[in-house]
């Protein structure tokens, strides 16, 4: 598929997750995440937005895809979201997705190179320095 079907394809899959509950709506959510996952393995950032979003808006884990996609395509403007999610994730009994925002944030900051000069690094260590330290 191309770049713009896949993306139409997460649109729709979203869409269709919105009008769903419970059981349904979280397989939707996992099809979106494996969407993202193909995104990003095309190196494509079309759905860097959604995955923003989705982690700002989330009170509970994301399924696993979308720490991968963000891993592979996340940028600067992913780590605010991903270290505030980090910080509500301490001690709420999922380590595993604990750990693997702090995975993806480390992933990101060394694929973009991002140093604690960086100002989006300045923020996060005065808003959530947690995330600064390793585990």
């Amino acid at each position: 598929a191309s770049l713009p079907e896949l993306h139409a394809l997460l649109e729709r899959i979203h869409e269709r997750e919105a009008a769903e509950s419970g059981t349904a709506r979280d397989a939707w959510t996992r099809a979106r995440g494996a969407a993202h996952v193909a995104l990003a393995r095309r190196g494509s950032r079309l759905g860097l937005y959604d995955l923003r979003e989705s982690l700002e808006k989330t009170a509970v884990p994301l399924p696993v895809e979308f720490m991968a996609a963000l891993s592979l395509i996340g940028d600067a403007s992913c780590l605010e979201p991903v270290a505030a999610a980090y910080a509500h994730a301490r001690g709420s009994g999922h380590d595993w997705w604990h750990e693997h925002l702090a995975d993806a944030f480390r992933a990101i900051v060394a694929r973009e190179k991002i140093t604690r000069r960086h100002a989006v690094m300045k923020k996060i260590e005065k808003r959530w320095p947690a995330i600064l330290t390793p585990a």
